[in-house]
């Protein structure tokens, strides 16, 4: 038993050893891949596929990470084993950008499922189970002989360790993100309140809801939301707590409005 113990410690050491530098490159203001774009790590060089996706496979840590494209400022990061995995929004060059008018025009079902469509093998990353290492699925009795596969075992014990687990909950976080901003925005916000500019923007940020409301709330409970902190905002100074934050972070930031 001791020295089935030093194996699968040995083993899920060179499985965490084992690393991997992987991102999504995104435009900060529109959100849409940005695809092309030349990503360097070290001296090595690889683009962006069509779904803003880079890797670079078994490269050591600790070195420099940049990223280019035409119409957008440098990006460049230190990668170390805790950041081996990243969303990089790249800002577009300010002397390119024009001023526009932005409009609630999008279809976030649309948008989604095409979203799924290209990273389809992100979203849909399975993590390994400490069961599946066993032959028999742990279900064996006592004299019965059973195999364990090691390098499964491993990988089921360090999957949140992984690029892979990585990437799926941060595509699933800013896809939480997005549905939540089709809810509330300031478009939205400002036509049921009278709420512009700095005030509007410290209440959404204030107020903003959970995705789990958001969810499950129709039209009129997000009017109504929305009118109830507003309420709440305006008694606390323009300077309320979100409702919706967990009492150990309840925690209210006073914001300064012109």
């Amino acid at each position: 038993m001791k020295y089935f113990l030093v194996i699968v410690f040995l083993v899920v050491s060179f499985a965490a050893g084992a690393q991997n530098v992987v991102g999504i490159v995104t435009d900060k203001t529109t959100s849409q891949p940005v695809i092309g774009a030349t990503v360097a790590y070290g001296k090595l060089l690889t683009q962006t596929n069509r779904g803003g996706l880079f890797e670079f496979d078994g490269v050591k840590m600790n070195d420099s990470l940049k990223v280019t494209a035409v119409g957008y400022l440098p990006y460049t990061l230190l990668v170390t084993a805790a950041n081996a995995s990243q969303h990089i929004e790249l800002l577009q060059k300010v002397s390119e950008l024009k001023q526009v008018d932005i409009f609630g025009d999008r279809n976030f079902k649309k948008d989604s499922l095409a979203n799924r469509a290209d990273y389809a093998k992100q979203f849909n990353y399975k993590h390994p189970r400490v069961m599946d290492a066993f032959g028999n699925g742990m279900n064996f009795y006592p004299g019965e002989f059973f195999s364990i596969d090691l390098l499964a075992l491993a990988r089921a014990l360090t999957y949140k360790s992984t690029n892979a687990y990585k990437i799926n909950k941060m595509l699933v976080r800013d896809e939480h993100d997005q549905f939540v901003g089709e809810h509330f925005n300031r478009g939205i916000v400002s036509h049921i309140v009278n709420l512009q500019g700095d005030t509007l923007s410290a209440f959404l940020v204030q107020y903003r809801p959970t995705y789990e409301f958001t969810l499950k709330a129709t039209v009129y409970d997000m009017e109504v939301y929305i009118k109830d902190c507003y309420k709440k905002f305006g008694a606390a100074g323009f300077n309320g707590s979100n409702p919706f934050r967990k009492p150990s972070s309840d925690s209210t930031e006073v914001v300064k409005l012109n």
